[in-house]
């Protein structure tokens, strides 16, 4: 009887036991779930982007204005008045066409005075033939020898003086009149009229309409190396009338430019300094007139199969540039995220993705990070 009662009284109290117990277990077993997701809740938030094989493409785009090729300064002579001009700004003049004129009182009135010399010179030779006829008629030797040597000699003094005369007509002449040594565009007129020449200014300064139009722009290496001299490249010019005309690469030459260019290239991306040619592309287009803007755009084609990530996924340091891949681990309390630091050579860039080596297709790579990253440390990957 009183076993049966010790026993009874047992069994409420081995339930209540067990109750406790269990239900310490699942108190302890929240508790480290809720702490586990509290303590993921504070890991660094990181984006990821899977490595893929694909061609990275170079693409430049810049603009220049449209420079004649030649431009030449014409003016008259030093000292030399405008007496008129005969065309106007933005005029097309061919080749030997007149553009100004010139006079000089001092030129033409220093003509005039060897034109008396010479006219008193045709004088007195009529004098000295008579002399000579004379000496001939009295048959005396000395007189004949005499009077020959005086007209030999103003013959001599004559065509010396005719000789001047000519060569300051044909200077007259020249410095009279500005001709057009070819076909072109009047881009300056600096010449007023009863005003000589300005000091450091050219009268005219005339477009070589023939030699065609140019521009220049600082191009990545990456980008010229893939071109050829003569090589047609098709831009699109903005202006009065918007259109695309073709040109040709007439010059590739080096240059280094800095951050600053370089981030403009870049779309924003700035590095230390990138090595680039000064590219020169030519156009002969009757419609052109010069000073147009005309936009350019250089692809190169990348090579296929390159491992492709986003650029901003690529870090560097002093150990050379690296990323961050995402190692997934098993733990009793669920799988965990962390950083792998991975190096990485970067074949090549554009502003948006970077070619590399050293990773393998479909990796989970770090883009982004709501805190600076360690080598090891756990993250909270986020879509």
């Amino acid at each position: 009887m009183d076993f049966e009662m010790k026993n009874g009284n047992s069994k409420p109290g081995k339930r209540w036991l067990h109750l406790v117990t269990v239900l310490m277990i699942a108190v302890f077993v929240i508790s480290t779930l809720l702490s586990n997701t509290l303590y993921g809740m504070t890991l660094p938030k990181v984006t990821t982007q899977n490595v893929g094989p694909g061609q990275l493409d170079q693409t430049f785009k810049g603009s220049a204005f449209l420079k004649p090729m030649e431009i030449r300064e014409l003016s008259g002579q030093p000292g030399w008045k405008v007496s008129k001009v005969q065309v106007q700004k933005g005029e097309v003049v061919q080749k030997g066409q007149l553009l100004v004129q010139y006079n000089n009182e001092e030129a033409q009135n220093q003509l005039q005075t060897e034109q008396t010399s010479l006219n008193k010179l045709m004088l007195s030779m009529e004098k000295l033939e008579y002399d000579y006829v004379q000496a001939v008629h009295s048959e005396d030797q000395g007189s004949i020898l005499a009077a020959k040597a005086a007209v030999e000699s103003a013959k001599l003094d004559i065509t010396a003086q005719q000789k001047q005369i000519s060569e300051m007509n044909a200077k007259l002449e020249a410095s009279q009149s500005l001709l057009a040594p070819f076909d072109g565009k009047v881009a300056e007129i600096n010449a007023k009229v009863g005003l000589a020449a300005l000091t450091g200014a050219a009268d005219i300064l005339l477009l070589n309409s023939q030699m065609g139009y140019k521009i220049s722009l600082l191009v990545p290496a990456s980008i010229t190396d893939s071109l050829t001299l003569g090589e047609a490249i098709e831009v699109q010019l903005h202006g009065q009338n918007d259109q695309s005309i073709s040109g040709k690469v007439a010059n590739i030459e080096g240059a280094e430019i800095g951050n600053a260019l370089l981030t403009e290239i870049n779309g924003g991306q700035s590095e230390k300094s990138v090595d680039s040619n000064q590219l020169t592309i030519i156009f002969q287009d009757a419609s052109l007139a010069g000073n147009e803007r005309a936009q350019v755009t250089l692809t190169k084609k990348g090579k296929p199969g390159m491992m492709l990530v986003s650029k901003a996924s690529v870090r560097s340091d002093a150990a050379g540039a690296f990323v961050y891949t995402v190692e997934e681990r098993k733990g009793p309390l669920g799988n965990a995220f962390h950083a792998i630091r991975r190096s990485v050579k970067v074949v090549e860039s554009n502003d948006q993705a970077a070619a590399v080596e050293g990773l393998f297709p479909q990796e989970p790579v770090i883009v982004e990070s709501s805190e600076p990253l360690l080598d090891g440390s756990r993250v909270r990957v986020v879509e």
